[in-house]
């Protein structure tokens, strides 16, 4: 009975992390979808290169795309 308590609990856990997860994935393709072309340019030359493996909010912040 404890056993299937923890995996409830553990599912339960889970799942609260995925959907804040996505609501913040949510709003950063937000901020891209409303950033201006230039800075959509400049997002996409970091997206090469050496800052390739940079998230998407990192991109977005060194091109001065509004919050």
């Amino acid at each position: 009975m404890k056993k299937l308590l923890w995996a409830v609990v553990i599912f339960i856990g889970l799942a609260i992390i995925g959907i804040i997860t996505q609501q913040g994935e949510d709003q950063i393709k937000a901020r891209y979808n409303n950033a201006t072309q230039s800075q959509k340019n400049c997002v996409e030359t970091l997206g090469q290169g050496v800052y390739k493996d940079k998230p998407l909010e990192w991109k977005l912040d060194n091109c001065n795309v509004a919050k």
